[in-house]
């Protein structure tokens, strides 16, 4: 999987003690420095792969206040669809 963006080390090395929530991937909660916050983000081998309702990470390294497990699952592998295109298909 590519690396998207990098966890701070204090932050990867936490996660690593912590059970998967699936095989090579844990889905957390990150809290970000500005106080926003995201309850499904995808981290595998110290680096966050995906967010929930995003195509892309919505945040940087240097963002990241914390980050914690939650095992909040979802199917990450799925394309995102946005909302435009369902209501195209829905008009159709």
């Amino acid at each position: 999987m590519k690396c998207l963006v990098p966890l701070p080390p204090e932050t990867a090395g936490t996660l690593k003690k912590q059970r998967e929530t699936g095989f090579g991937y844990q889905v957390v909660a990150v809290e970000l420095i500005d106080g926003r916050h995201f309850d499904q983000v995808v981290v595998s081998e110290g680096c966050v792969i995906a967010v929930k309702g995003f195509s892309e990470v919505p945040f940087a390294f240097g963002d990241i206040a914390k980050a914690e497990v939650n095992h909040k699952r979802w199917n990450f592998r799925k394309p995102i669809r946005s909302h435009k295109l369902k209501t195209l298909a829905a008009s159709a």
